[in-house]
C-alpha cells in the first residue's frame, strides 16, 4: 500500500491512534523499491514521547529477533535519526529492563562511530604516554 501522499505528521497520528505493530512495520519498510513512508527511528521516537512505549520498544524487539545485521541495517539506512536518536531509545530500553536489546543497540553505534572502548583496569595502557615521550 503506497501511503506517501500522507504527510509525516498524519502518520504519526495514525500510529498513534492505531499502535499495532504490523501497520508501523508496514509503514516503516520499503516497497516495491520506493523509500519508507515513515521513519522507522522516528516512529519509536515519537512512541516514547507520546508515553507508549511498551508500543516502541515491541517494534524493537520485534526486528531485533532478525538479528544484529537486521538492526544495523535499519539504523544504517534512516536518514532521517541521528546516532543519538539512537542512543535515546537504547537508554530507554535499558531504563525498562530491555538490557540485551539496550546492548545490542549500543554496540552497533559503537561499531558506527568507530568507538572502541579502554577498560578501565588494563593498567597497561597509558592514553597521555606520547605527551611526555
Amino acid at each position: 500500500m503506497d501511503f506517501s501522499f500522507f504527510l509525516s505528521d498524519d502518520l504519526m497520528q495514525l500510529i498513534k491512534l492505531c499502535p499495532h505493530t504490523e501497520l508501523i512495520q508496514c509503514l516503516t519498510k520499503e516497497w516495491n523499491g520506493k523509500p519508507p513512508s515513515l521513519s522507522f527511528g522516528l516512529a519509536i521516537l515519537y512512541l516514547f514521547s507520546a508515553d507508549m512505549k511498551t508500543v516502541g520498544i515491541k517494534l524493537l524487539q520485534e526486528i531485533n529477533k532478525g538479528g544484529k545485521d537486521a538492526v544495523e541495517y535499519l539504523m544504517i539506512n534512516d536518514p532521517f535519526c541521528s546516532l543519538e536518536s539512537w542512543q535515546e531509545m537504547a537508554d530507554i530500553c535499558l531504563q525498562n529492563g530491555f538490557d540485551k536489546l539496550s546492548n545490542n543497540i549500543m554496540s552497533i553505534l559503537r561499531s558506527q562511530a568507530g568507538v572502541t572502548e579502554i577498560s578501565e583496569e588494563d593498567d597497561t595502557l597509558n592514553l597521555m604516554e606520547h605527551v611526555f615521550w
